[in-house]
């Protein structure tokens, strides 16, 4: 029993020694910097999608003709020089429509709805494409992109600026105050951001002026993109 009492006792004092040195060692100093970093760099390639919505009494029906129309559509933007591989469909539904009275609900027929979803590599013919496919019978326009297609090369490099921009403020620093710069601890980003270049303005109207005697498109340019990002660095101060 003595023994495993001065075994206990051995292994309290150790551990008070070590605790007591680890009270001892000094803190750590730091400097926490911010690098951000921008870039401003042309589009190569716009998305684009378009819905035609067809009704008829009978489900088959309102499927013809939206596959009809449809097709028409599809043909119209591939004679713009779109390939079929930048071609996609991204929703279709059918469903039966009613009109909803305070005692029943009055069947009207069936809705179709289909969404096509495009790539238009040549900027210049944004336009073309636009005007062909409403032409063909497009009723929908959605949100009109402007983006890279390969963005990786783009945010690498902007964060390598940015990393820069955080060493030569810590740098910055250290000279003023007096200080050695240690190795980085901790290094966090954020995500890049600004990239995509929205068109958001409605384009009904352009539906609507090929109903009025074809008066002149909306101008839609793609722009400059800017890419954004930034990086927390904190650095160990070291004395001189």
């Amino acid at each position: 029993m003595k023994r495993l009492y001065a075994i206990i006792s051995v292994l309290l004092l150790t551990t008070g020694l070590m605790y007591a040195e680890e009270s001892q060692k000094p803190e750590r100093r730091t400097l926490a910097v911010t690098g951000t970093a921008d870039i401003t760099v042309s589009p190569d390639i716009c998305y684009i999608s378009f819905a035609v919505e067809t009704n008829n009494r009978k489900a088959g029906d309102a499927y013809m003709e939206n596959v009809e129309l449809m097709n028409r559509i599809n043909a119209a933007i591939k004679a713009q020089g779109v390939e079929a591989k930048d071609m996609q469909t991204t929703n279709f539904s059918i469903s039966p429509q009613y009109q909803y009275t305070e005692k029943r609900r009055i069947f009207q027929g069936y809705r179709v709805y289909n969404t096509l979803f495009i790539a238009v590599r040549n900027l210049s013919k944004v336009p073309d494409v636009l005007d062909a496919a409403i032409e063909a019978g497009a009723l929908d326009v959605g949100g009109i992109t402007f983006t890279v297609e390969d963005s990786k090369r783009y945010t690498e490099d902007v964060r390598k600026q940015a990393l820069r921009d955080a060493r030569k403020k810590a740098e910055e620093s250290a000279q003023i105050l007096g200080f050695k710069l240690g190795i980085p601890i901790t290094v966090s980003e954020s995500e890049p951001y600004g990239y995509d270049q929205y068109y958001n303005k409605s384009l009904s109207g352009m539906v609507a002026r090929e109903e009025a005697d074809m008066a002149p498109a909306p101008s839609i340019e793609a722009g400059q993109l800017k890419l954004s990002r930034t990086v927390y660095v904190t650095y160990e101060i070291l004395p001189l």
